[in-house]
């Protein structure tokens, strides 16, 4: 009954049968009494002032919710007032437990050690903890205006610019150089973002200590163990025959693969702690360089009777350092080569994924690798069988470095593998990094 009464009370139809009864009612009238113009006229006259007289009452009721009054108010309207009424209760009783919520994250923010501030979508600051004022020296003036224009930082204006956002930034604080800030930005809200700032330079120091000691430990080892080697080979080539042979060869085995582990460190700890200089970038034909790697792994190939496929696309151009990815992919076509197992096929594919990501993936048809491992592959000095990849001269750091390498390049490293048909090393990298095929490759030069 009362949704039949809801639906009569504001059926349009309703009102209109009403006003073409009424009209024709007048019409019959006037024209009986001969002034049906002016009948006409007087109830369009009324009836429009019955209109506005409703809408004037209703406008009233919306600006006056806090009385609630609707016992005066036409009834055929209460319906809406009241729901109108109803949602707009509704609405405060959310907007104040937003109010209570936002309140009490701000009495927390303000005992955190760290600064938080909550900024637009323009990245306008709205509000900042206490801590802000001492960290980044803010003032309670500065909220309205732009986070950038507070914090001037190249790494932090390009970490809050970059569309491709990672998951933090470490940046030196303007007020003093030898204090390092990390800064975490999180969806806050509709249309805000949550930035935190906190002190990492104790960690960073000992993160810096910790890779001058490997780069120091490492460049003091180098020199001595290039003397061994040196002599070593010397005592190869000997015919004097005091010394036994399989005694040179294993002392050389091992000073070459020390060297080896060494060379792995320095460059491992370059990555980590520099970025890539500008006049390192350059144009690069992928393509290219997978035809010389293959080239440069002839010998391994044949002796390990592997039949290498690459599959062959059009020439894709990426702006990257050529070094470094010539590196990346040397470590992972060896290690294919190494541990895949002899007689294995091996597939080089270069090409363009469905999101756009330029992809080099190196597949095997080998033995795989144990599902618990995958995860754990890129962690120094990691090895699934330790005496065979001791056996094969291996460093533990070829993977280590390999996403090392792609993560400067604002790429990654993807593993897959299945035990006993094979593992797949996908390298991939931005869309960004894509560029024309005009500009002659450097591989090619």
């Amino acid at each position: 009954m009362y949704e039949k009464s809801k639906i009569k009370n504001f059926s349009s139809f309703y009102h209109l049968f009403n006003f073409i009864i009424f009209f024709f009612l007048i019409a019959i009238i006037g024209y009986l009494l001969d002034f049906l113009i002016l009948g006409l006229i007087i109830y369009l006259f009324f009836y429009i002032l019955y209109i506005i007289y409703s809408l004037y009452s209703f406008e009233k009721w919306i600006f006056n919710f806090k009385k609630n009054k609707l016992i005066n108010y036409p009834e055929k309207y209460q319906y809406v007032a009241k729901e109108i009424k109803n949602e707009y209760d509704t609405f405060l009783l959310i907007k104040n437990k937003f109010s209570e919520l936002e309140k009490r994250f701000k009495e927390l923010s303000e005992s955190m050690p760290d600064a938080v501030a909550v900024v637009d979508k323009n990245y306008v600051t709205e509000w900042f903890n206490g801590t802000c004022l001492k960290m980044l020296s803010l003032k309670e003036s500065d909220i309205g205006k732009p986070i950038l224009h507070l914090i001037r930082n190249p790494d932090f204006n390009k970490f809050i610019k970059s569309s491709n956002k990672k998951s933090y930034v470490n940046f030196l604080s303007p007020l003093n150089y030898s204090i390092t800030l990390q800064s975490f930005i999180v969806p806050y809200g509709e249309d805000r973002f949550l930035i935190t700032f906190r002190d990492v330079s104790e960690s960073d120091q000992l993160d810096k200590m910790r890779s001058d000691f490997i780069a120091n430990v490492s460049h003091e080892l180098k020199t001595p163990l290039t003397v061994i080697i040196g002599y070593l080979e010397m005592l190869s080539f000997s015919d004097d025959g005091y010394v036994d042979d399989n005694i040179i060869e294993e002392m050389f085995k091992q000073s070459k693969r020390m060297d080896s582990l060494i060379s792995d460190l320095l460059k491992l700890t370059k990555l980590q702690t520099s970025s890539i200089p500008e006049k390192s970038f350059s144009t690069v034909n992928l393509n290219s360089i997978i035809s010389e790697l293959v080239k440069a792994c002839n010998l391994e190939i044949k002796k390990n009777k592997n039949d290498v496929k690459i599959i062959k696309h059009k020439d894709i151009y990426i702006r990257c350092s050529y070094e470094e990815i010539y590196s990346a992919f040397l470590n992972l076509l060896t290690n294919a080569i190494a541990y895949a197992g002899e007689e294995v096929k091996i597939e080089i594919n270069c090409f363009i994924n469905e999101n756009k990501e330029i992809v080099v993936a190196f597949q095997d048809y080998g033995a795989g690798i144990p599902e618990e491992s995958i995860t754990r592959l890129t962690e120094r000095f990691y090895r699934i069988d330790k005496s065979r990849s001791r056996e094969e001269g291996g460093t533990g750091l070829g993977l280590s470095i390999v996403k090392h390498i792609m993560n400067r390049h604002g790429g990654s490293l993807e593993i897959t593998s299945t035990l006993g048909q094979g593992s797949t090393f996908s390298c991939k990298f931005p869309r960004s990094l894509l560029t024309m095929e005009s500009t002659k490759s450097s591989s090619d030069v």
